[in-house]
C-alpha cells in the first residue's frame, strides 16, 4: 500500500470517525468493503474500525505511525524507508581542518556528524557562510592573521539542498571554543556575524583591500536587499568591530559577497 493509504487506515482505526468524505474513503469502500457509502460520504461503525486495524496488521504495518526522525535503516517494515525519516545529511557538518594534522583535499572538505566534529583537536571555529568560499578557504591568506597559527576548524554553516543548517547550529550551540565569523560584507551577513556566539573576530579583509573591492564590484543590491531587515539589530550592537563595519557599510551603500573578497595579504 502507498503511505497515504496506510495513514488513512491508521487514522480510521485510531480516531474512529463517524464518516469520511474523500477519494480514499470511496476507494476502500469499493475495494475492501470498508464503511457504508451514503451519497458523497462513507459512514463507519465499530466493525469498520476493527477492519481497518486488521488490514494494517495483515499487510505488515503497525497501528501507530512511527515517530518522525528515525534513520532510513531504522524504518519500520512495510512502508517507504523515506517517509518520516530524517534527511541523511541532517546531523552532518562540512568541515575543513586547518593546522591540526587532520587532512582534507585542498579544494574539498570532510563530512561527519556534528558530535564527531566537536571531538577534533581545534582551538577556534571558523564559520563560513557560502559553500564556494568554504571550498576555497585556504586561498584567503589574510585569514591567517585572524587564525594566529592555531588549529582551526572551518565549518560551512549549511544551506537548503546541501548540508542543512541544523548540524552546524547544534555544533555552535554545544561547543565552547571561540568563533571567527566569515560572512558576506552586507547587512544580513554582518547581522549573522553579530549573532554568532563566542565571536572573537569578524573575518573581513584589511580595509585598504576591502574598500576598493567594494567600489569595483558595485553590488548595491547586496546593501539594499537586507538593509531594512537588519538595520534595527545592527543599530543596537555595541561591539566595536561590528559597529565599525556597520558604519562603513552605511557610508558605502554597497556590499560585497564573500566570493569577491580579496584573496591575498
Amino acid at each position: 500500500m502507498k503511505n497515504i493509504e496506510v495513514e488513512f487506515l491508521r487514522r480510521l482505526a485510531n480516531e474512529r470517525p463517524a464518516d469520511r468524505r474523500s477519494d480514499l474513503a470511496s476507494q476502500f469502500a469499493r475495494a475492501e468493503g470498508l464503511g457504508l457509502v451514503r451519497g458523497a460520504r462513507v459512514a463507519y461503525g465499530d466493525a469498520d474500525y476493527e477492519r481497518a486495524a486488521s488490514l494494517l496488521a495483515t499487510r505488515g504495518f503497525a497501528l501507530q505511525s512511527p515517530e518522525p526522525g528515525f534513520t532510513r535503516s531504522q524504518a519500520p517494515p512495510g512502508g517507504s524507508e523515506k517517509s518520516g525519516a530524517r534527511a541523511v545529511a541532517q546531523d552532518l557538518v562540512a568541515v575543513a581542518p586547518i593546522g591540526m594534522g587532520v587532512h582534507a583535499p585542498n579544494d574539498g572538505f570532510l563530512a561527519m556528524p556534528w558530535q564527531n566534529a566537536m571531538l577534533l583537536p581545534y582551538h577556534v571555529l571558523l564559520v563560513c557562510e557560502n559553500l564556494e568560499t568554504f571550498l576555497q578557504l585556504r586561498e584567503y591568506l589574510w585569514l591567517l592573521d585572524l587564525i594566529k597559527g592555531r588549529p582551526t576548524l572551518g565549518m560551512f554553516r549549511g544551506m537548503v539542498h546541501t548540508f542543512g543548517t541544523d548540524g552546524a547550529a547544534r555544533l555552535i550551540a554545544h561547543d565552547h571554543r571561540p568563533t571567527l565569523a566569515f560572512f558576506d560584507f552586507d547587512p544580513r551577513g554582518l547581522a549573522m556575524a553579530a549573532s554568532l556566539p563566542r565571536r572573537e573576530a569578524v573575518c573581513l579583509p584589511p580595509w585598504e583591500l576591502l574598500e576598493p573591492a567594494v567600489h569595483e564590484a558595485r553590488r548595491d543590491h547586496l546593501f539594499t536587499n537586507s538593509y531594512h531587515g537588519s538595520r534595527a539589530q545592527l543599530d543596537k550592537v555595541q561591539d566595536p568591530e561590528i559597529a565599525l563595519a556597520w558604519q562603513r557599510l552605511k557610508l558605502l551603500t554597497k556590499g560585497l559577497n564573500q566570493e569577491s573578497f580579496p584573496r591575498g595579504h
